[in-house]
């Protein structure tokens, strides 16, 4: 496992550790909305800010950007990292235990090392590029399914109520009397993760973010699958309605659109 990877996981941990011990020290059923909105804009911001600190410890000269503190700037073309501590801020609102922390690096515009963490069931997804995917240090093959009928299928709701949105829910609408399940876990990260495992043969996502997209790409990819957008272009942004599986599932998929 590179170093950097390893250093991204120690920092993820160390955050993780402090996340559960706040969810346990927080009574939500007595709280208010003000109390839990400030709860959760704590433990973002405290932990991004904990998360950048640990890896600045080791390249004090990267840059570092989070969902929630912004650029960090270091030295121009130097690498930069992505941080973000809580991918599915309902999950983690409601004590679903489906969240992610999200730590990925990118050299020269691509992303070269990424992690995606579920700090609850201890979960670590992470790859390198051109190095494979490893889950809970194994490594780990997206499968090789083929009908939708044999599929479990994830996806997240899309936002909104215009007509891109409206097409995304025709799409799940569609794929519900094709597969074999669908299932929605709340985050964008933690799916991409799960079809690099084969515990997810597919995904169909809404609104994937620039955190999601940077990490789950490239864990997504190292374990074999393939992705795209739903009219199948492979070029990638963030904000984008996301289709993954593997290379013998996302044309079935694509034709369902």
């Amino acid at each position: 496992m590179q170093p950097m990877v390893n250093l991204a996981l120690r920092a993820a941990r160390n955050a993780g550790e402090d996340l559960v011990r706040r969810l346990d020290r927080f009574d939500s059923s007595q709280s208010t909305d003000q109390e839990k909105a400030k709860f959760i804009a704590d433990c973002s911001i405290g932990l991004e800010k904990a998360i950048i600190f640990d890896l600045k410890k080791a390249y004090p000269e990267h840059n570092y950007r989070g969902r929630e503190t912004g650029l960090n700037a270091g030295v121009e073309k130097q690498p930069t990292w992505s941080v973000c501590v809580i991918d599915d801020i309902a999950n983690f609102r409601v004590g679903i235990p489906a969240f992610a922390i999200i730590i990925a690096c990118q050299i020269n515009g691509k992303t070269e090392h990424a992690i995606i963490t579920n700090p609850i069931n201890g979960d670590e997804f992470s790859a390198s590029r051109g190095r494979g995917t490893q889950a809970n240090n194994r490594r780990i093959r997206c499968g090789s399914t083929v009908a939708l009928a044999d599929a479990i299928i994830g996806y997240t709701q899309p936002v909104g109520t215009g007509e891109e949105a409206f097409s995304q829910r025709e799409r799940l609408m569609k794929l519900m009397s094709k597969t074999y399940d669908l299932r929605n876990i709340g985050s964008n990260a933690l799916s991409l993760a799960y079809v690099a495992a084969d515990r997810f043969q597919g995904v169909l996502l809404s609104n994937v973010d620039e955190f999601a997209l940077q990490a789950g790409s490239l864990i997504a990819s190292e374990a074999g699958c393939l992705l795209s957008d739903v009219s199948g272009q492979p070029q990638l942004k963030p904000g984008c309605n996301l289709v993954v599986s593997n290379p013998r599932l996302l044309k079935n998929l694509l034709q369902n659109n």
